[in-house]
């Protein structure tokens, strides 16, 4: 039987969390358009895609060598982009995120709260995460099928064809007359 990776680091923007690390949130949401009908009970569901998934990284540390390591994280990995900058998204390590259903590989970050000390001497702070996946076309369609329009195969004549000859040949005869 294999051994299962580490669950207590996470490895973000190729360097790893110093002290431990829980990861919170992440799943994999799906988007549904609702497609209701008016004076209707019920409605189709059209499935438009995987939505991003948000989630976060709650780092602890409790030694002076793992503020300094998280020092380093942080100037390397949570740095800001700077003005005019195109910010980057940062590749994303861990187990139970990397592997399907939820399958995120790239993050961006969109907040990292300040340390907070607990009873116990340990300091916590949370990096709030979104997934970064490019847009892909994802449109899926409806369950129910809606029958097609009859075709009709075009006659020489049609009724109203019949018509106007009928009121043709009177209107000749009562000329002949």
């Amino acid at each position: 039987m294999s051994e299962l990776p580490r669950s207590d680091v996470v490895i973000l923007g190729g360097l790893q969390t110093p002290g431990r690390a829980v990861v919170k949130g992440f799943g994999s949401p799906r988007m549904w358009d609702k497609r209701k009908g008016y004076g209707t009970s019920g409605a189709t569901l059209v499935y438009t895609g995987d939505d991003l998934s948000k989630g976060s990284i709650v780092v602890t540390i409790w030694t002076g060598d793992q503020y300094e390591a998280w020092l380093s994280f942080a100037g390397q990995v949570l740095v800001k982009p700077p003005k005019g900058a195109r910010p980057k998204a940062l590749p994303i390590e861990y187990p139970t995120i990397n592997a399907p259903p939820i399958s995120i590989t790239a993050v961006v970050v969109e907040d990292v709260t300040p340390f907070e000390q607990d009873e116990q001497g340990e300091w916590t702070c949370e990096i709030k995460l979104e997934q970064y996946r490019a847009p892909m076309p994802a449109l899926g369609k409806p369950n129910g099928a809606i029958p097609p329009a009859k075709k009709t195969t075009p006659t020489a004549q049609d009724a109203a064809d019949v018509e106007i000859q009928k009121l043709m040949k009177q209107f000749g005869d009562e000329l002949a007359k």
